[in-house]
């Protein structure tokens, strides 16, 4: 039965950003031939380390997210590790429940924030026009 994973990739800071784009599409590859299915991936960017690692104080840190057999995490750990630009590799099961909350709650967020938006904007207007009344009756 298939599951669904992330995984936090830590790219060595030695590669350029387009490079760890490359590297992140390698990396989704790898993952596709091993019988995952991709949903999304991004490159979050440069970001310092809490304390050295390894000699390292920055990485380029990316997240997939994939939907794969639990027996295939134990082969792309091996395989990843042979990879001189990949730093770091986290595996972690996705719950569904909490995303889905997170993304209601974010729903939630931006309504309130496009109609506290639109209230600023009549407020603004009726502002306008009561300062184009007072000057027209000033004239």
């Amino acid at each position: 039965m298939s599951k669904k994973y992330e995984a936090l990739v830590i790219f060595a800071a030695s590669i350029t950003d387009d490079g760890a784009e490359k590297a992140l599409e390698r990396f989704a590859a790898e993952l596709e031939a091993l019988a995952a299915s991709v949903e999304s991936k991004e490159v979050m960017g440069r970001r310092p380390f809490a304390r050295t690692m390894a000699k390292h104080d920055t990485g380029i840190y990316a997240v997939v997210r994939f939907d794969a057999e639990p027996e295939a995490i134990a082969k792309m750990r091996e395989r990843f590790r042979l990879y001189e630009d990949t730093f770091r590799i986290q595996f972690r099961t996705r719950n569904l429940r909490i995303e889905a909350a997170k993304a209601k709650d974010d729903a939630r967020r931006a309504a309130f924030k496009a109609s506290l938006e639109a209230k600023m904007a009549a407020e603004t207007a009726a502002a306008e026009a009561a300062a184009e009344v007072e000057a027209e009756a000033g004239v």
